[in-house]
């Protein structure tokens, strides 16, 4: 029976996943972007994930704040609209948060 390869070790100075990232409504904002990273609407991401406007406001704020989501506020018409896309600088990190994962949780899927 083959061994399963043993987690690498983490590099000095971080921690083995982004208390950014890890926070349950962020990851679940951060996957779909990934996903699809072309622009959403605050109103569909707020449907998707099933969370307040005040929750989603605040992930999106600490993101923002990261340079992991980039927030464009517009009008239709006279409504005004939030449109949230991730950055190259969050699909890495996005990326590296998994593979932390994948180190940390054996046998987890490749894909990411």
């Amino acid at each position: 029976m083959a061994r399963s390869k043993a987690p690498g070790p983490v590099q000095p100075g971080r921690e083995p996943l982004s208390p950014l990232i890890h926070g349950r409504v962020r990851l679940m904002l951060l996957s779909r972007l990934v996903a699809m990273p072309t622009a959403h609407a605050f109103t569909d991401l707020r449907a998707a994930l099933r969370v307040t406007d005040g929750v989603l406001s605040v992930n999106l704020t600490k993101l923002e704040s990261a340079g992991i989501v980039r927030v464009e506020k517009t009008f239709e018409g006279r409504k005004p609209r939030t449109l949230v896309r991730v950055t190259e600088a969050g699909i890495a990190q996005y990326r590296q948060y998994v593979e932390d994962l994948r180190a940390i949780v054996p046998g987890l899927g490749q894909g990411s």
